[in-house]
């Protein structure tokens, strides 16, 4: 089974909205403060520059899951850089819908489209080939987390 989603939608207006904020109150921190002008417009362009990278590309990213004779491979697509994971399922320790555990590792990759909204987040920690527990958060559908959380259970019971 595989499925290909686009990052975007409601967040993106949100986060549009907070860009909006962020430049009226650097506008008028310049206004008020008219000897500090050049320092404030310093710090509204670094503001931009940081929020522009760290949130608005992630709004461009294109996930793509696929669950294929128990191999689930998540690939995460912004413009030309790529970033995969691919994890055995019998490897899967636990699989947690819709919050985060207590223990659940540092080491993680968040494969995920929303930044605010962690409603649809599957947690899933699994064992890597070194046999250090990891972690990925992803949003797949609900037809793909059901194969996912089946497929975990069916290689739990042929060890």
């Amino acid at each position: 089974m595989k499925e290909e989603i686009t990052a975007g939608g409601k967040e993106f207006v949100f986060a549009m909205i907070w860009a909006a904020i962020l430049y009226f109150v650097c506008w008028i921190v310049m206004s008020l403060f008219y000897s500090y002008a050049f320092v404030g417009g310093i710090i509204a362009v670094i503001i931009f520059a940081v929020y522009g990278f760290l949130i608005l590309t992630h709004y461009t990213a294109r996930f793509s899951y696929s669950l294929n004779d128990g191999i689930l491979r998540v690939n995460r697509t912004i413009g030309k850089r790529n970033k995969e994971a691919e994890i055995n399922c019998a490897a899967i320790e636990g699989a947690y819908y819709g919050y985060k555990p207590m223990s659940f590792p540092k080491k993680c990759m968040s494969m995920r489209m929303s930044i605010l909204n962690k409603k649809r987040s599957l947690y899933i920690e699994y064992r890597d080939k070194a046999g250090g527990l990891c972690g990925i958060v992803i949003e797949p559908s609900e037809k793909l987390r059901k194969k996912i959380i089946k497929q975990k259970d069916k290689g739990r019971n042929d060890d």
